[in-house]
């Protein structure tokens, strides 16, 4: 999916012009996972997404080298790997995929008057390094990961002239993805989109899944016991209550709307299956007992009936 002209989303058109969110999302859907066919393609996705963000196919000079550059450190760090050992879900695709949803977001945010194009096109670059240099392990010490993430952007900005305010934006959303998160890390609307776009694809109903089976696989990897058990159903729901609520412009997108009716798909399984706990949790913990085509189509079928 390509953006309609070098100024125009279809699915920012499709959220905000049209007002069919849940149109909007399955093409967003529907365009990460082509995309996760072929080469992550981080060069293209930073492009894409200063577009969006910015409303114009020419962001400020210094974000855009700066993005290429964060691009071509996540390419090489990437490719570094010997095949088939990238972090299975922390990998290129993920960044990409990430950075993407930061530009619908902060392009939704720009377009309802919440952020300067300017400041969206900080979102999306720090987004586009959020996760560079990331080896797929787990750490005892929480934000390891993420220190690392923003030195080495901050590195990467100052090398490209971006100035020490917009160098400090940039660790400062960096740092707010630290998982597990801390409520005070996220200070501003910036932080919090960047969260959300941690998140997109994990949100999404198709995508969603097969993100959760990649990160279990990392997990196990890296040798965490029960590393498998972040790909059931009940970790999903978990997941979908943690996120807590939706910034304004998730809810433009229709983030927290889909999350609604996920969980009441959930809870529709727990009804078809005769509960007396008729709870999203009760009905996740009841499909990952059964077999999991089984699970799957009474999940379906749920998400669907009336």
């Amino acid at each position: 999916m390509a953006a309609t002209a070098a100024t125009r989303s279809d699915v920012l058109d499709l959220a905000l012009d049209g007002g069919d969110p849940f149109a909007a999302l399955q093409q967003a859907e529907a365009f990460l996972l082509r995309r996760r066919s072929g080469k992550p393609e981080m060069d293209a996705a930073v492009t894409q997404a200063l577009q969006e963000a910015t409303g114009s196919p020419g962001p400020s000079p210094c974000a855009a080298r700066t993005g290429a550059a964060i691009a071509a450190a996540v390419e090489a760090h990437g490719a570094g790997f010997p095949p088939g050992e990238e972090p299975a879900y922390h990998g290129r695709h993920h960044q990409a995929e990430a950075t993407l949803a930061m530009g619908w977001l902060t392009g939704a945010a720009r377009r309802l008057g919440l952020l300067t194009p300017d400041e969206a096109a900080l979102g999306v670059v720090a987004m586009a390094g959020h996760d560079l240099l990331h080896d797929g392990r787990v750490y005892a010490t929480r934000g390891v990961l993420e220190q690392r993430s923003a030195e080495a952007v901050a590195a990467l900005a100052a090398a490209e002239g971006l100035d020490a305010a917009r160098i400090g934006t940039l660790r400062r959303i960096i740092l707010a993805t630290t998982w597990p998160w801390e409520n005070d890390e996220a200070t501003d609307l910036l932080c919090h989109l960047a969260r959300e776009a941690d998140l997109f694809g994990s949100s999404l109903p198709t995508l969603g899944p097969l993100l959760s089976q990649k990160l279990a696989h990392e997990f196990a990897v890296c040798g965490l016991v029960g590393a498998e058990g972040v790909a059931s159903h009940a970790a999903r729901v978990g997941l979908m209550r943690m996120m807590g609520p939706a910034t304004v412009p998730a809810q433009a997108l229709g983030l927290d709307a889909l999350r609604t009716v996920q969980l009441a798909a959930y809870e529709g399984a727990a009804r078809r299956l005769g509960l007396k706990d008729t709870s999203a949790e009760a009905g996740a913990v009841a499909l990952d007992a059964m077999d999991p085509a089984d699970a799957e189509a009474m999940l379906a079928w749920a998400g669907t009936a009336k």
